[in-house]
């Protein structure tokens, strides 16, 4: 790897403030939306792809892998909690049905 002089080393350390501000402000945003922790997920596979997009260049050589592994997990969580949710609809209707009775103090 050739060594990278001053000009190019603060291009690349604005790169990924601008990065880290870009993502700091979309998870921001995102606290204030609860989809049972979904919303990580979704945020998980956008990030991912952005950073396997052959375009703009120059294309992700180094931990491509991670890319792909985070919109697998990503994938398979929201798979898997919607799936979750419809398996057990009747125990958690009757678990809120037991919270509204003791909230009532019944």
């Amino acid at each position: 790897m050739r060594e990278l002089n001053q000009s190019d080393r603060n291009s690349l350390v604005l790169g990924q403030k601008y990065a880290f501000a870009t993502v700091a402000l979309v998870l921001a945003i995102t606290s204030f939306i609860s989809l049972l922790g979904m919303e990580k997920s979704i945020l998980a596979i956008i990030f991912a792809w952005l950073a396997l997009r052959p375009e703009p260049g120059p294309r992700l050589m180094d931990r491509r892998r991670w890319g792909k592994v985070a919109i697998a997990l990503g994938i398979i969580h929201l798979i898997l909690m919607p799936m979750l949710i419809l398996l057990n609809i009747e125990k958690i209707r009757a678990a809120i049905e037991l919270l509204k009775t003791l909230q009532e103090g019944r």
